[in-house]
């Protein structure tokens, strides 16, 4: 059963959806208000391309957790730099500064990505 997820009667394999490139790397989400209409919560599977970083930056209305699967990297929050690893989970509180730096220059960094309310409100 690696890399399935299932929920009631909607389930999805991690191999069924596709990535979609961003600056830091690729991402692709595996359920959200889009796919299966969550209406809490937004889940990605998030590689961080080699030696690259997601931009320090904040989700007013969202907590966001970080669950590293592969790789190493570094959580940066105003508490300063954490070292992050596979089996590595991380808090984001809604309003936070943060980054996400992949350290390792061969491979990706794939971590587990959640949000919650699954889209930033439009104030």
């Amino acid at each position: 059963m690696k890399g399935e997820v299932s929920m009631g009667r909607t389930g999805v394999k991690e191999d069924e959806r596709e990535y979609v490139p961003v600056d830091w790397g690729r991402t692709k989400n595996i359920f959200g208000p889009e796919n299966v209409g969550t209406k809490y919560l937004k889940i990605n599977i998030t590689e961080y391309a080699p030696g690259t970083e997601h931009k320090l930056h904040k989700h007013p209305d969202q907590e966001e957790v970080i669950f590293v699967l592969e790789g190493e990297g570094i959580s940066r929050t105003e508490d300063g730099d954490k070292p992050i690893r596979a089996g590595s989970f991380v808090f984001i509180p809604a309003n936070t500064d943060h980054a996400t730096i992949n350290i390792l220059k061969d491979r990706p960094m794939k971590a587990v990505i959640i949000k919650s309310p699954p889209e930033e409100s439009k104030r």
